[in-house]
């Protein structure tokens, strides 16, 4: 079996055990209610295992050691500094997809506004910001990333990102998951280390994280009201025209912004190519490859469940 069609397996293993226990524990939570009140740390931890462990084993099973197969090497410190720069300039770009993904549903935006509530800093730090990015690159820009570039490079840096954002099963997610891949994957590319992509995805965790802390706090002393809900439907089914105008307006406003930080984004991204000593390889890394086949049946019926499951959270949520 190639390695391409076996790693898809793998994915389609990880959606199958992430949608089966979810549906399981829904069932489940009717005879045993205690189910039902699972902490937010537990549910994390149990979604981050249905990722860790199937991968692990993986990685075992294929290649004993995991470094075989997953470039974790060190990264200097002028790089972890132009790293996070990087991943901030590129902020706005999530900004803008999230917020345009917001006119049709809300469902992801409202699953995460719901975990920021346990407002234990250092608990929250540590399992939303670096558990994720811990497991989550693991997968993703590990074994998956690094198992279709033998192929196609092209191809695997926007596969990668594309089933990054399925995986989080929310249009929400989905949209600015899918462009954060891509950057992510292009980090792994220009330092040589998973920990690049690692140190930027728990940049953008750990930001969204100490944000949700201190907002509340601010809110408090500025006498905002706290109790604002993000409506269900996604913004245009409870905006007027004009609100609605204005938000399009906001859009595009921070569009201009995301376009300007982005070029800058990439310069910061050639220095730190430079620095590195792999930017040589960087212009070439397109003409490398075996153009062997990466599209598998398994792979499709994965992708094609990820968006039934996007579609139903769009279903219900518009329902209630």
């Amino acid at each position: 079996m190639s390695e391409n069609k076996s790693v898809n397996r793998l994915f389609l293993t990880v959606i199958l055990l992430y949608v089966g226990v979810s549906l399981g524990l829904s069932v489940v939570s009717v005879w045993i209610p205690a189910l039902a009140k699972m902490s937010n740390y537990s549910s994390i931890l149990l979604s981050q295992s249905l990722i860790f462990i199937p991968g692990f084993i993986y990685c075992k099973k294929k290649y004993g050691k995991i470094r075989e197969v997953i470039p974790y090497h060190k990264i200097n410190i002028a790089t972890i500094i132009l790293v996070i720069i990087c991943t901030y300039l590129m902020y706005p770009v999530i900004i803008v997809l999230n917020a345009i993904s917001m006119l049709f549903t809300t469902s992801g935006t409202t699953a995460v506004m719901n975990m920021m509530q346990e407002q234990n800093l250092i608990l929250n730090i540590l399992f939303m910001a670096v558990l994720p990015a811990c497991v989550e690159e693991f997968m993703f820009r590990g074994i998956l990333f690094q198992t279709y570039k033998r192929s196609r490079m092209f191809l695997a840096i926007l596969l990668s990102g594309f089933l990054f954002g399925c995986m989080h099963m929310n249009l929400n997610q989905f949209m600015y998951a899918f462009a954060l891949g891509i950057y992510l994957a292009f980090l792994v590319e220009a330092t040589g280390s998973i920990f690049s992509s690692m140190l930027a995805h728990f940049t953008l965790n750990v930001t969204s994280v100490i944000m949700s802390f201190l907002l509340p706090i601010l809110y408090d002393k500025v006498g905002v009201n706290q109790n604002l809900q993000v409506q269900a439907g996604g913004f245009t089914s409870t905006m007027e025209s004009n609100e609605l105008l204005m938000f399009l307006m906001g859009i595009a406003i921070w569009a201009v912004i995301a376009i300007g930080t982005t070029c800058a984004a990439v310069g910061i991204y050639i220095a730190i190519c430079k620095i590195n000593g792999r930017w040589d390889y960087v212009k070439r890394m397109f003409s490398i490859g075996t153009k062997e086949k990466i599209i598998t049946i398994s792979l499709v019926v994965g992708i094609l469940i990820s968006f039934f499951m996007m579609g139903m959270h769009i279903y219900m949520e518009r329902a209630v």
